[in-house]
């Protein structure tokens, strides 16, 4: 047995997994899930379990109501106590204003803030006292760039939603934001072979760099431990120094 459970939502890929295999090094077992991905959410489960924790896995299709619903039935009926829930899945359009469709702006606020509030208020009963919350924002919830309306619309809100459940959930639960800048992952593999685009990444990045996943889980597993006890409705930037 580790030292209790943390949910972590599309925790088998990406910064997710990133999250989920440093809460595990540090003694926790881990409930992970994944819509689409279900091979690599049972790989990355493989690698938790060697780590000497447990891992279960969940299909939740964020934009499917019923999906979501079951999949919060199932979490509630297996009567497990959470230490902390991170909502980290989400998805990423880079369109313009005019090619953001009616039904893409509805996907991305259904995945990026419907689902992440759902979640808090529906688990709200499963996190322990003492337990910790963290939602995962992004630099574009504090700053703006003529692209991904309705990503960075649902990063703003997702930021303030945090700040707007301290008063709530304190003193029992503390809820707190991370806000990653470009963070290089197999997601966006692809992009950094553009090279004008990775180097206008790094060249607007004051560290001149990509930041990798494990940096953000690092901050993500200081907001869930008790070294962070007295800190709430934060939110931290992880983006090296990008939004300055």
């Amino acid at each position: 047995m580790g030292k209790g459970w943390i949910l972590v939502t599309g925790g088998g890929r990406g910064i997710g997994k990133a999250i989920s295999l440093e809460c595990a090094r540090r003694g926790y077992d881990l409930a992970i899930t994944y819509n689409t991905g279900k091979s690599v959410a049972e790989s990355t489960s493989a690698e938790i379990k060697k780590l000497g924790v447990s891992c279960e896995t969940f299909h939740m299709a964020a934009q499917d109501r019923k999906s979501y619903r079951e999949f919060v039935d199932d979490i509630i009926s297996r009567g497990i106590q959470f230490a902390g829930l991170v909502n980290n899945a989400g998805i990423y359009k880079g369109e313009s204003l005019q090619e953001t469709t009616d039904e893409s702006w509805d996907e991305v606020i259904e995945v990026n803030l419907s689902t992440p509030f759902r979640l808090v208020r529906d688990l709200k009963s499963v996190v322990s006292d003492g337990g910790s919350i963290v939602n995962i924002a992004s630099v574009y919830g504090l700053k703006s760039d003529p692209w991904g309306y309705a990503y960075q619309a649902t990063k703003a809100a997702l930021i303030h939603l945090t700040r707007s459940m301290v008063k709530e959930f304190a003193p029992g639960i503390r809820v707190n934001c991370v806000a990653p800048g470009f963070i290089a992952t197999e997601m966006n593999a692809e992009d950094r072979k553009d090279e004008k685009f990775k180097s206008f990444v790094e060249k607007r990045t004051p560290l001149k760099r990509w930041g990798k996943a494990e940096e953000v889980a690092f901050a993500v597993c200081f907001l869930l431990s008790p070294e962070s006890s007295f800190i709430t409705g934060h939110t931290m930037v992880v983006d090296g120094g990008i939004s300055l």
